[in-house]
């Protein structure tokens, strides 16, 4: 689904894995950054880019839950950049698989991370400019990606449409989840879109109003 196309930049999202995680797709002049690699996306994206004639040029990571991070060492395997937050960075190097004995069919494997980010780190990519937002709460890391010259922003499991992401997860903390919504997403542009890592887009400008967790101070 596109939600985003202006001045050669097309900004798509794909519902893909056994979640149906969100997974973004910003291309510009053949060349794409996605955003989180949950499991079997990659087989999905790459027929999807080869048929547009598109590369994959890099991949950011929201935080290192299975189902955003299962194939991200493929992506890293065909020469894709992988972009993380530092606590994050740490979890998608050495992942711990005794999380997910739930999900006996799922295995993460370690991937290494090529640009570790810090909190309010800048950087650029096709041209665009991205700040990158530490967002922890729902886990240690969290990154929240906001891509000033299009006005959204990929916010992985913080904050959902009109709800906002678990906290009893290890590594989750809910008074520090709802800090970094106030403190962080909340001070960006009400018109900027969010995109979660579930569910449905909303705006900053109508959470910040409407949604029943977290309202401004």
């Amino acid at each position: 689904m596109e939600i985003y196309a202006q001045n050669g930049v097309s900004v798509e999202l794909f519902k893909l894995g056994p979640l149906r995680t969100n997974v973004g797709l910003i291309s510009k002049d053949q060349q794409a950054i996605v955003v989180d690699a949950p499991p079997y996306s990659v087989d999905f994206l790459t027929q999807y880019l080869q048929e547009k004639h598109i590369e994959p040029a890099a991949l950011l990571i929201t935080h290192h839950h299975w189902d955003h991070i299962s194939d991200a060492h493929i992506w890293h395997d065909q020469n894709v950049s992988i972009y993380a937050q530092k606590h994050d960075a740490a979890e998608i190097e050495h992942p711990d698989n005794r999380l997910l004995a739930t999900y006996a069919d799922v295995t993460v494997t370690p991937c290494s991370v090529d640009h570790i980010l810090q909190d309010g780190d800048t950087f650029s990519l096709l041209g665009l400019t991205i700040q990158m937002l530490w967002i922890p709460g729902h886990v240690q890391g969290g990154a929240a990606y906001f891509f000033k010259d299009l006005q959204l922003c990929f916010v992985g499991d913080t904050l959902f449409a009109h709800s906002v992401g678990r906290s009893d997860l290890p590594g989750g903390d809910k008074h520090i989840l709802f800090r970094s919504i106030r403190e962080k997403l909340y001070t960006l542009p009400d018109e900027t879109m969010v995109i979660p890592g579930h569910g449905y887009t909303t705006t900053i400008g109508y959470e910040k109003t409407t949604n029943p967790f977290v309202r401004p101070n």
